[in-house]
């Protein structure tokens, strides 16, 4: 018997008298159609598994790419927050810095058109302003919850009252020293005239 895959098996085989060869030849091409089968179905099992590993590989590689667009998304987001958060705090900057501008300039004004009676006065109020303009800028870069802005406030308030205090003891020698030099500096000029 020739084989192929449509050949018709007889159903009856008990009831022909099918010869020894026969029915061996038949084990043959029923034996063969199977083993024909079973690769086909093999080969068939072969593609579907190739298939579904591609199909996940283009799910995972469809995945990661959203994740990555997701990310990047996250990513633009945040870095414009930020750019946003630098540009408001330049601004600060800068009309800190105008406010801080004008206000020298409103003061080289009053100093300009302020008449000087008290030099010393005027000069000592000048320092002071200028001082007290620091002093409020560097504890404004401390933050408020700070443990050590007591501690500069503490600093600030014994250096103000040295200040004072060297103050008044410059002023006072200076009163005290200037009819002493006068009178010594008189002593000098009428002994260098005697020689």
């Amino acid at each position: 018997m020739a084989s192929s895959p449509n050949q018709e098996v007889p159903t009856d085989i008990t009831h022909e008298k099918l010869s020894r060869e026969e029915l061996l030849a038949l084990l043959r091409d029923v034996t063969q159609q199977r083993d024909n089968l079973l690769s086909q179905y093999e080969a068939m099992a072969v593609q579907v598994d190739e298939s579904v590993r591609e199909i996940a590989a283009d799910a995972l590689d469809a995945q990661q790419s959203e994740k990555k667009a997701e990310a990047s998304e996250r990513h633009a987001a945040q870095e414009a927050t930020h750019a946003m958060e630098l540009s408001r705090q330049l601004d600060d900057e800068r009309r800190k810095r105008a406010e801080i501008t004008a206000e020298f300039a409103r003061f080289r004004d009053a100093i300009e058109h302020a008449p000087v009676e008290d030099p010393w006065g005027v000069l000592w109020r000048a320092a002071s302003q200028i001082v007290s303009d620091w002093i409020g800028w560097a504890r404004a870069k401390i933050p408020p919850d700070s443990a050590f802005l007591p501690w500069f406030d503490r600093a600030i308030a014994l250096l103000k009252t040295v200040g004072r205090l060297a103050i008044r003891g410059g002023k006072a020698l200076f009163e005290w020293a200037t009819p002493r030099i006068i009178e010594l500096w008189r002593k000098l000029k009428s002994e260098a005239r005697r020689q």
